[in-house]
This record gives C-alpha cells, structure tokens and sequence, in this order.
C-alpha cells in the first residue's frame, strides 16, 4: 500500500520532505502537490526511475516529461539559448502555472516552477531537476486532490497538502525558440498575456 504523508501546504515539514527525497533517490515515485494539479514525480538521473514514471502514466515513451526546477536560474543553467525575453516570463509567472519548453544540451525540455511550497521545497532539496508529469493515466482527468491522484496512478509515496486547486486547471505550456514563442498548450494563463510579456522584452532588446 502507498504510504501518505500529510504535510503541511504553507511551511512543508523537513523530516517529511527528506523522507520523500530518499524515495526519489532510490528510484522511486512521489505524489506531488502542486498549485494546480497533482504530479507525479521522480529523479531522471537515476537509473530506471524514468521508466517507472512512462509506465505509471500509461503513455508514450517518446513523449517528453517536463522537469520540476526549484528556481529560474535552475532553469537558466540547462538553456542553449537564454535570452531577456525568458528572462521577463521567468520573472512575471514563476513560480507560477507556466511550462517553458527550452533547447538544451539533450533535447527540447519543458520546465515548470510552481507556485507551491511543498514542490519547490522537495525541488531544493533534491538539488537539481526532477521529471514531473500531472498524476493520472495518460488521456484521463487531471488529478486535484492526493486521493484522486492515489486512485489514478501508481507511486510508492504521497505528499498530501489538501486540495491543489477550486479547479483543476493545468499550466499554460509555450516554446520558445530564439525570438519566437508558441503555444502548445492553453492552460490557465491566457497565452495572449504570456506572449505579449515575452515579445515586450525582445522588443526593448531592439
């Protein structure tokens, strides 16, 4: 049986974030908070933990998984290219629901830096990025509470804060390439909003 772990929203409690570290180090899955949907996550550096998180989702190896980053300059150091207008998206929205897709040094990489303690924390503590995908099989609802992420996919711990969000509504996913920005996917910052703040700044570059 999963093991759960009630845990505070605001100010997570360390022994329980160290408990889920050591979980995430030894390959295993851990039910994350975030201020949106429950995640599911693990540590992509090591062996055979990515595999776990594929085959818990249910879906497509080829299909990429977005890192959890616990800051920007996280984010910033993995990045071919950075440049200002990053800069102001990572300033405005993060922490915060959006997902930006970046070239690295690997291959086209989402990241997120949500607006949630327990996340963030568990991000800090583990030093470096984690995979992180929304916990529920691949093509069903989004996951709002750790009940409903528990009865969805299968992990071997869970870090309940209480309900994630009134609605669940996932992050706004962008590209962005040089100077260009796309939308690849409409969460709940109007891509409209996110795009003007971006080609704002290239604009002020120029």
């Amino acid at each position: 049986m999963i093991q759960t772990l009630h845990i505070d929203r605001e100010n997570p409690e360390a022994a329980l974030l160290e408990q889920a570290h050591a979980v995430l180090a030894d390959g295993g899955l851990v039910i994350v908070p975030t201020e949106t949907v429950y995640g599911i996550a693990c540590d992509p550096a090591v062996p055979g933990a990515m595999d776990r998180l594929i085959a818990a989702k249910g879906r497509d190896g080829d299909k990429p998984i977005a890192r959890l980053a616990a800051n920007g300059e996280q984010v910033q150091a993995t990045a071919k290219n950075w440049n200002a207008g990053l800069d102001a998206l990572a300033t405005k929205y993060w922490p915060g629901p959006l997902t930006i897709v970046l070239e690295t040094s690997d291959a086209w990489t989402g990241y997120r830096v949500p607006d949630h303690a327990v996340a963030l924390e568990l991000a800090k503590l583990c030093g470096r990025t984690l995979a992180l995908t929304s916990a529920n099989l691949s093509g069903n609802p989004d996951t709002k509470t750790a009940q409903e992420a528990i009865a969805s996919v299968e992990a071997d711990l869970t870090l309940d804060s209480g309900p994630s969000a009134e609605q669940a509504i996932p992050s706004t996913v962008v590209k962005v390439d040089g100077e260009n920005i796309e939308c690849l996917r409409e969460g709940i910052i109007p891509f409209t909003e996110v795009e003007q703040v971006f080609k704002h700044q290239r604009h002020k570059e120029l």
